[in-house]
């Protein structure tokens, strides 16, 4: 029964460090229901309640959905089924060649350096 409560002690420490140092990096402006500084106040003073209430209404939402998850509301899920060939043919818009083989003053350079007599 000792380990058990050791065991507690464990882990209830090593989430309150967590949500410590995660609340600690996280930009003031990112936290959600209160700002940073009380945040960190609840988390050190409330132990180990504070690092529970810290991770799920303190943490900020997450902007990227995790792969398996469904798309939000007005997100188009990318699949290879949406895929249009014509697509890659298309230019990015970008100005700056995307690898060296996409540039010409790269490749002249090369083939001089291969063939140096043309």
């Amino acid at each position: 029964m000792l380990w058990l409560g050791g065991l507690i002690t464990f882990v209830s420490t090593v989430v309150w460090v967590y949500a410590f140092f995660d609340a600690l990096t996280t930009p003031g402006q990112e936290t959600r229901n209160l700002p940073k500084i009380l945040w960190m106040v609840v988390i050190v003073l409330f132990f180990p309640v504070g690092a529970i209430l810290w991770l799920f209404l303190g943490r900020p939402r997450r902007s990227a959905p995790v792969q398996g998850d469904a798309p939000a509301e007005g997100e188009v899920e990318s699949s290879a089924d949406n895929l249009d060939p014509s697509d890659f043919a298309k230019p990015s818009g970008s100005r700056r060649p995307i690898g060296p083989d996409d540039d010409p003053e790269f490749l002249r350079d090369l083939n001089r350096r291969i063939d140096p007599d043309e």
